[in-house]
């Protein structure tokens, strides 16, 4: 008779290393998608940040490129001090040349749409790489986006932030003519 050997068959260790394979399969599969979404509230708060950053970069220009900014201090389109004429719907944007660091009024922000994401200096701002902004400005002088360019009392300014996973967070603001 021979002696019985202690240890495993071959046969008996393939079959473990396989329910080890499976059982690590099933785990993987319930904590990848976890590991998904935990890292959706970073993208949400970083989200907020920049359009929060960017609205209050907006709000803290001029009104109009027209707006006097230095005494007398006229509103455009204020006809009883004989102000410039707001700037048509047509050609609200950046003038010409005009680049972020020298962005005068709130409609110069529109040029940022689709651009690489830096800051008011013109830095690029790595921690925000795949995040998108669309600025859009137009007059709305009634506060009801239903009907836009009514007159020149406010601009509606909306920022959009596309983070990396196409969610959308959207911004809203109004600039009143003062």
């Amino acid at each position: 008779m021979r002696a019985h050997s202690n240890g495993f068959t071959l046969i008996e260790l393939i079959i473990s290393i396989v329910i080890f394979a499976i059982a690590l399969t099933v785990i993987t599969g319930l904590i990848a998608p976890q590991a998904r979404q935990s890292a959706e509230p970073i993208l949400q708060l970083q989200a907020n940040e920049l359009g929060q950053s960017l609205m209050n970069e907006i709000l803290a220009k001029s009104f109009d490129e027209h707006s006097e900014r230095a005494p007398p201090f006229r509103r455009c389109s204020e006809s009883s001090l004989a102000a410039e004429d707001c700037t048509s719907t047509a050609d609200l944007g950046p003038d010409s040349g005009e680049l972020r660091t020298t962005y005068d009024d709130v409609d110069d922000y529109i040029a940022l749409s689709n651009q690489p994401i830096t800051n008011s200096l013109g830095e690029a701002l790595p921690q925000y790489n795949g995040f998108n902004v669309v600025v859009n400005v137009t007059y709305d002088s009634d506060f009801n986006s239903a009907t836009a360019s009514d007159g020149v009392l406010a601009k509606r300014i909306t920022v959009i932030v596309s983070p990396p996973n196409s969610e959308q967070y959207g911004f809203s603001a109004y600039k009143g003519n003062y």
